[in-house]
């Protein structure tokens, strides 16, 4: 197996034919076998400015497998995953109408038919329940949100998502955090708000935008909200998850906030909180440490490169050389399944190094996370999941009581047993987990959320 760099860990285009909402969302279909079918399952998304996504194999007991789309152009793609031997690809046509893609998987020279039919997307409404969708018109475009309003003594609880541009729904690995959340924040009484972050499902803008661009979105987001529902509610409450929490932190002072929790959110620096990826996610892949440190350096040049805004030439080209070094060490066969090396080393390049020169992974790097919350009077809890490996509850909430104890803040910290990044009941913690396990939350992480609420009341 290759250890490739590490450059960003953060748990995440203009094609004719399909646009960007078009194409993300849950396709299912199957591989022609013979005379049968085997099912799979495929989610295509957006992260950082690319497509890409995750597979299931049911009948092979096989989730969340990441794929990465080769091309999307001209009504055509081409997207592959991994393998023992190599690549396994599809090479598909994309109709319109009601959207779906036929065309030809191949791996190891076997080469079979294959069909993927969109699933509709029902936009996070729901029946036997007060939901609607609303348009709201922010300094960035239009944004479109799912509403729930119940007893108007409670505050509305706004929820906002994690890094990478997601839906409404936040739906990772088929996980649909927010639209879970939600539905048992309603149950409890409570009415909530969730959005399509910019240019993804139904809203408008660039998704390459940075912390406190995003948080000019939830400003005017909260302005509509008071303005047009403010008698159905008594204020506000922000839940932040991962990145959500930094966004959070940037309406600390609005009139209205009755109070901010954080769900898996990082009080340290982006960068600190990549490095400690870094070093779980290797240890738990067995990379070797040495091959740790090298990466860890590396990862460094790129952080000073992305501050100073500096010139990109001497990664590419010492990434370029590490990668085909590696590559060289693999068997002939899988060599060659990998077809043009020069080709496949570049298109790893562009992705690796997409996220990091991205607008918005500069502001997250220099987010000062503990500087802002350390300044927050309004009432916060913060919860972690104590199997997260991606922002760890050992090095966040030993930060958080550290900012409790200096600055004299309302802040309650609770850690959820066996619990990972999205706060499901976890065997490992590891991201690759996710697609595998019950789509649920871990026993007390609701009460949590629910007991803290009720104190606000």
């Amino acid at each position: 197996m290759l250890h490739f760099l590490f450059i960003f860990l953060f748990v995440l285009f203009q094609p004719f034919g399909l646009q960007k909402s078009d194409i993300q969302g849950n396709w299912s279909g199957f591989i022609e076998v013979g005379e049968d079918q085997l099912r799979i399952s495929i989610v295509f998304s957006y992260s950082d400015g690319i497509l890409d996504g995750s597979l299931d194999i049911p009948q092979q007991n096989a989730f969340n497998l990441p794929i990465e789309v080769l091309e999307f152009d001209d009504g055509k793609i081409d997207f592959q995953f991994q393998t023992g031997s190599g690549p396994a690809i599809f090479r598909g046509n994309i109709h319109n109408g009601e959207p779906h893609i036929v065309g030809e998987f191949e791996q190891v020279g076997e080469r079979l038919p294959f069909t993927l039919q969109k699933r509709p997307s029902d936009q996070g409404l729901r029946a036997g329940m007060p939901e609607k969708d609303i348009l709201i018109e922010t300094r960035a475009g239009k944004v479109h949100g799912s509403l729930i309003l119940t007893n108007p003594e409670s505050p509305i609880v706004i929820l906002l998502s994690g890094s990478g541009a997601q839906d409404r729904d936040e739906n990772i690995a088929g996980f649909r955090v927010f639209r879970e959340l939600s539905g048992l924040l309603y149950q409890q009484g409570y009415s909530s708000f969730r959005y399509d972050d910019r240019g993804i499902g139904l809203s408008e803008g660039e998704p390459d935008a940075t912390i406190h661009e995003l948080g000019e979105d939830l400003s005017d987001v909260m302005h509509y909200l008071k303005m047009n529902y403010g008698s159905r509610f008594s204020g506000f409450v922000l839940i932040g998850h991962s990145q959500g929490g930094m966004v959070a932190t940037l309406m600390a002072e609005y009139a209205g906030l009755n109070g901010i929790i954080f769900m898996a959110s990082p009080f340290l620096r982006g960068d600190q909180i990549i490095d400690e990826q870094i070093r779980l996610l290797s240890a738990a892949s067995g990379v070797t440490e040495g091959v740790l440190e090298t990466n860890l350096q590396f990862q460094q040049r790129i952080y000073d490169i992305v501050r100073t805004e500096g010139d990109w030439a001497e990664i590419e080209r010492d990434l370029s050389e590490r990668l085909e070094e590696q590559i060289n060490q693999l068997p002939e066969q899988q060599r060659a399944a990998l077809g043009d090396m020069s080709a496949f080393v570049q298109s790893q390049v562009n992705r690796q190094l997409s996220a990091a020169k991205s607008r918005w992974f500069k502001s997250m790097i220099e987010f000062e996370t503990a500087e802002k919350i350390s300044k927050i009077t309004v009432p916060m809890l913060a919860v972690f999941g104590d199997k997260d490996m991606q922002v760890t509850a050992e090095q966040n909430r030993a930060k958080a009581g550290e900012l409790k104890a200096a600055n004299n803040l309302e802040l309650e910290i609770v850690v959820i047993e066996e619990a990972n990044h999205l706060f499901q009941k976890a065997n490992t913690g590891m991201p690759s987990e996710y697609g595998m396990l019950e789509r649920k939350f871990a026993s007390g992480f609701i009460d949590a959320i629910t007991n803290w609420l009720e104190q606000l009341d």
